[in-house]
């Protein structure tokens, strides 16, 4: 008798709806943006101030997007939500290939920023928490591993564009795609598995529908302190993680690094993030979410550390400093639900997300303006770089001591 093969369960082609929004309002609305940058200062004639500042209004409407999300999820549903985020990033794709001004280009920022709030890791991570009761670290591994794969495929695509047909075309192609993007998610996501008569994934032996899930309770001993300091410490990660992300490209194309270069440099950065993302849902799962914080630190401290190198022109360092600073990224999208679901319970769990995804989004906007300012000021941006490997040593102490001071994210038994 031949055995019945089970079917996948729905969960997947959500996560893989949830991966495609952020394919699109963070890989190509924030990671590949970067390699738009020293093209539009160089084709409008902007200051590197200006170049900053159009990516601090994106990460200002970002935060405010944020900060309003679970209000518009609650009256439009987290599909929708996303569906909303989705659309306003194909809009401000639109607005940048017609912007002529600066004032124009950050209104065409302010549409990306509102794109990555409503269509990004807030309402991912609730529509991946509704969807997967086990497995979560890794469905959250994967759905954020969406961001990485345009970074591994456009940044030489958009070069060679703008290089024959210039930076115009590039940018309306990218909203046209944004539309496609858009249609896809809107088909493939749902906010809860019971609009479509399931339950949620349990893995290999689901329990009964019956059978009651027990609410997880918040760790023991956890005082207001210990979440303020995990605010804390999201807020420093913004500025590496955004402003110190972001400016990747003007950093070593300023330091004489070929564009062509700087551009395979971005791709490559793109195979490491999608491979760390998945690796940190995966050591998370597996190993405790300390030894994953503990690893991911580490590793982004030492990329940041070697980014400040740039100026001596050497092509290893630079592949060495864009290895292991992609490979501590998760540190910007997976890591903060984790610290979540760590120092949350119960109903607390959506409010904790939030609040600390706004808090690495304000870090990424108050010090937005600073790699240009120091490079207009300093002529370099390694002082900025050197500032960032800083905080992202500040916020990994605070972080661990946190869970050290609670006894959390030990290894799985």
């Amino acid at each position: 008798m031949t055995p019945l093969r089970t079917r996948p369960h729905r969960a997947w082609a959500v996560c893989l709806g949830c991966s495609l929004a952020l394919f699109t309002v963070m890989g190509l609305g924030v990671n590949v943006f970067t390699i738009y940058q020293p093209w539009i200062i160089q084709v409008h004639g902007f200051s590197n101030a200006q170049g900053s500042w159009i990516t601090t209004v994106r990460s200002l409407f970002a935060l405010l997007a944020m900060l309003s999300v679970d209000t518009l999820c609650r009256r439009l549903g987290l599909r929708y939500t996303m569906t909303v985020g989705m659309t306003c990033f194909a809009l401000s794709y639109a607005l940048f290939g017609a912007a002529r001004t600066f004032p124009a280009y950050c209104v065409a920022a302010a549409l990306s920023g509102l794109a990555y709030g409503y269509g990004g890791m807030i309402p991912l991570t609730l529509v991946v928490s509704n969807w997967f009761e086990s497995r979560r670290g890794l469905a959250l591994g994967l759905a954020a591993a969406g961001s990485g794969l345009p970074t591994i495929l456009f940044p030489p695509l958009v070069t060679e564009i703008i290089t024959r047909w210039g930076l115009k075309t590039a940018l309306y192609g990218e909203a046209v795609l944004g539309v496609l993007l858009t249609l896809g998610v809107f088909l493939l996501v749902r906010s809860h598995p019971s609009q479509v008569g399931l339950t949620p994934y349990t893995g290999a032996k689901p329990e009964p529908a019956s059978t009651p899930q027990a609410d997880r309770l918040p760790p023991v001993g956890l005082h207001p302190i210990h979440w303020w300091a995990a605010a804390v410490a999201a807020f420093l990660i913004g500025a590496p993680s955004g402003p110190g992300f972001s400016h990747l490209t003007v950093l070593y194309t300023s330091c004489g690094y070929d564009s062509l270069l700087v551009a395979f440099l971005m791709s490559y950065l793109g195979v490491v993030l999608m491979a760390a993302k998945v690796l940190y849902g995966q050591l998370s799962d597996k190993l405790g979410s300390r030894t994953a914080n503990f690893l991911v630190f580490a590793v982004m401290l030492a990329g940041f550390l070697l980014c400040s190198l740039a100026p001596l022109g050497s092509v290893p360092l630079a592949f060495a400093a864009i290895t292991l600073t992609a490979l501590g990224m998760p540190i910007s999208s997976v890591t903060l639900s984790v610290w979540a679901g760590d120092l949350s319970g119960g109903d607390t769990y959506q409010r904790t997300v939030k609040w600390y995804t706004s808090a690495y989004m304000l870090g990424s906007l108050v010090t937005g303006p600073l790699p240009g300012l120091s490079a207009d000021r300093l002529d370099s941006y390694v002082p900025a770089y050197l500032l960032f490997a800083l905080m992202l040593l500040i916020a990994a102490v605070l972080v661990q001591g946190v869970y050290r001071r609670l006894d959390l994210g030990k290894r799985p038994q």
